[in-house]
């Protein structure tokens, strides 16, 4: 059986925006992601102070059942939708990290 996974999704956004990415969140992106077939959890991590370049950083982690369930439910429609808006808030390339659960 193969290992979970920890996804962790990386940006910035503008300092002005943290509250509507930290609603949206809320209220679009984690009752999306609770739903799709895999996804074990998701929380939204929110930096505490502003990087070199004026921007909050933050990161979406998410724990999954398996690689394979990961990629079909990051494919689906209802993940799509769920990140949309937050999409067009980031101000940073973001940075998407996978990592294998061991313990």
């Amino acid at each position: 059986m193969p290992n979970e996974l920890l996804r962790m999704f990386q940006s910035a956004v503008d300092p002005s925006d943290v509250d509507a990415v930290r609603k949206l969140f809320n209220d679009d992106v984690a009752p999306a992601f609770r739903h799709l077939e895999g996804c074990l959890a998701i929380e939204l991590a929110i930096g505490f102070d502003t990087n070199a370049g004026g921007l909050v950083e933050g990161a979406a982690i998410s724990r999954w059942a398996s690689r394979q369930a990961m990629e079909k439910a990051l494919a689906s429609r209802e993940a799509r939708e769920g990140l949309v808006r937050i999409l067009a808030l980031l101000r940073q390339e973001p940075v998407t990290r996978l990592f294998e659960v061991v313990a």
